[in-house]
């Protein structure tokens, strides 16, 4: 079960940016820039989720974090990050399980997405 996913991109920085918020609405989150640079995504429902924890079922709040930071190579390397302590204080071993679900589907939103752009260079899933 992996922590986080590291996306190494090719091309252009900005559009490597574009390209993941892009693929994270696609996958039904909100996305908003945070103070560092990174990307918030959320979805679901926070009422829903305190109401009925894992069994929210596609209300259940979801929330990743995307840091960007250039490595030695020059290339900009997009880092999916979840929380599962979170996860599991809101939803239990359900919330915990359907968080990772999500974040195995979205990491693979976003390597599609830089695949199909040409502009994934690499992954690689941080346990």
């Amino acid at each position: 079960m992996a922590k986080a996913h590291d996306f190494f991109i090719i091309g252009d920085h900005e559009n490597g940016r574009r390209i993941v918020a892009s693929a994270l609405q696609s996958e039904g989150f909100a996305v908003t820039a945070t103070p560092a640079g990174g990307l918030l995504a959320k979805r679901g429902s926070t009422a829903m989720t305190v109401l009925l924890g894992g069994l929210a079922g596609n209300n259940f709040q979801q929330t990743f974090l995307v840091d960007f930071m250039v490595d030695q190579h020059g290339r900009l390397v997009a880092r999916l990050n979840r929380n599962m302590a979170g996860a599991a204080l809101k939803g239990g071993a359900i919330g915990a399980a359907k968080t990772d679900s999500a974040f195995q589907q979205t990491a693979n939103a976003i390597a599609a997405a830089l695949h199909g752009a040409g502009a994934l260079s690499d992954s690689v899933a941080q346990l």
